[in-house]
């Protein structure tokens, strides 16, 4: 098993957008963006990187969903993405192998990338069953 590039990107988005208090925050940081320990990361020469809100939320709810049944895989990416330790302090803080925190991260992916996919799936089916509903409406 491999790291999923995709997303690889949509958690280094969904670092940002949290580090900036978009999450949660209704428009207002839920904390200080000088106190973010992820804040580095979100400028390029001190211009903001823009964030996908969306998407972002969309992988916020698929990370905290991991913390249903696999708390590890939660913990590891919070440690790597939220708190941006690396692999070897992830390793030290969870007493684990810097293998085993890749292999987590591995897993984090696959697990997220089903989440959302489950997710679009539900909506299309809800889009599908709305439309057949329309049409029915419609030849009445």
């Amino acid at each position: 098993m491999a790291r999923l590039k995709h997303i690889q990107r949509r958690l280094e988005n969904w670092a940002i957008w949290s580090s900036r208090g978009a999450g949660g925050g209704r428009g207002f940081a839920t904390k200080s963006v000088l106190a973010s320990e992820v804040w580095s990361r979100g400028s390029y020469n001190h211009v903001a990187i823009p964030v996908e809100d969306e998407e972002a939320w969309a992988t916020d709810q698929a990370v905290t969903a991991l913390k249903l049944g696999k708390g590890h895989l939660f913990k590891t990416i919070d440690f790597i993405y939220l708190k941006d330790l690396g692999i070897k302090e992830t390793a030290q803080r969870m007493e684990r192998q810097p293998s085993t925190i890749k292999a987590q991260l591995e897993q984090a992916d696959h697990s997220i990338a089903a989440w959302l996919e489950a997710r679009a799936e539900e909506r299309e089916r809800t889009r599908a069953a709305a439309a057949v509903s329309a049409a029915k409406d419609k030849a009445l």
